[in-house]
């Protein structure tokens, strides 16, 4: 039996969700807040 081209699994490249594009941003922007690189008014 052939496996199903549409399984996530299938695909070999990286693929990253909103839920944690979302999660490595606001991480990113608290470093940089907290590094004093960025001014928390910056951010909306």
């Amino acid at each position: 039996m052939p496996a199903r081209p549409e399984s996530p699994d299938d695909h070999r490249r990286f693929s990253l969700s909103e839920d944690w594009a979302a999660t490595v941003l606001g991480l990113v922007l608290l470093v940089l807040c907290l590094l004093g690189l960025l001014s928390p008014e910056l951010i909306p």
